[in-house]
């Protein structure tokens, strides 16, 4: 159990990135690449976000299925509902802790670019660029206006966490796989469901003390597993502020046709 998951997310993470690059010819209007030096990434628009947190639906069943047998066994209607309860969380956890890796502490350059997806960036000081190619009649300006409002918001609240407690690749992959399993106190989850989200969270907090004990040399880790609670908290804020984000965009007029799949799949109340 230990190193499973750390193995395929890693395979998810590449599976992923070699689907975006396949992804930008048709669907990123204007290739820009962001002013980062030694990163091969380019400026992400809301056309290309969309398409990629589609194509993340299906990898993200992928990895649930793939680490957890529980999870492969689950009805088809169950592993949907169970993918409406963790995407989200996956997305946004995946993107504030690449933007910390890449871009450093809250306080420092991280303010000029955040990661949007895998091979994909913000630069906040040209965010008219994200979403210059949709709904010309959206308030570019009004776009601009929410975008840097809860990117400061999302910064504030998750980097300081992410800058204090250092998290290790292993850790970052235990986390990623415990998201999957944490039940959001908003969904109405069967009984089964609730059931096993408790064996495979204790499965894999049994895995981690392995790791702090054998690869860590360990003997009190309970802060560290304390710390893994606590970002999964704050990451549930973050959610929060993720849907008023988008929110706010649709009464600025931008889903439009995307609506359907940000209620349906990501779980955000329009």
């Amino acid at each position: 159990m230990m190193l499973q998951p750390i193995h395929l997310f890693r395979a998810s993470v590449e599976r992923r990135k070699s689907f975006e690059m396949t992804l930008r010819p048709t669907s990123l209007h204007r290739h820009i690449k962001a002013d980062v030096e030694g990163e091969d990434l380019l400026l992400c628009s809301w056309t290309y976000m969309i398409d990629c947190l589609k194509m993340f639906a299906g990898e993200y069943i992928r990895f649930a299925s793939s680490v957890f047998p529980e999870y492969a066994a689950l009805s088809l209607d169950d592993q949907r509902l169970m993918l409406r309860n963790f995407a989200t969380r996956l997305y946004l956890m995946e993107a504030q802790c690449g933007t910390h890796r890449k871009f450093g502490s809250h306080d420092g350059p991280y303010i000029i670019s955040c990661m949007a997806t895998l091979t994909t960036c913000h630069d906040m000081r040209y965010v008219e660029f994200f979403t210059e190619e949709v709904n010309p009649s959206a308030s570019n300006t009004e776009v601009v206006k929410i975008t840097n409002y809860y990117t400061e918001r999302g910064k504030t609240l998750i980097g300081p966490i992410l800058t204090k407690y250092q998290f290790t690749d292993v850790e970052y992959a235990f986390l990623f796989a415990l998201s999957i399993w944490q039940i959001d106190p908003d969904q109405c989850m069967p009984d089964n469901i609730v059931s096993l989200s408790d064996i495979c969270r204790k499965q894999l907090f049994e895995a981690l003390q392995l790791y702090y004990q054998d690869q860590l040399k360990l003997s009190d880790y309970s802060v560290r597993l304390g710390n893994l609670t606590t970002f999964e908290h704050v990451i549930q804020e973050g959610i929060g502020l993720l849907n008023e984000e988008v929110q706010a965009y649709n009464v600025a007029g931008l889903l439009n046709a995307d609506a359907p799949f940000l209620q349906i799949v990501m779980q955000i109340p329009l």
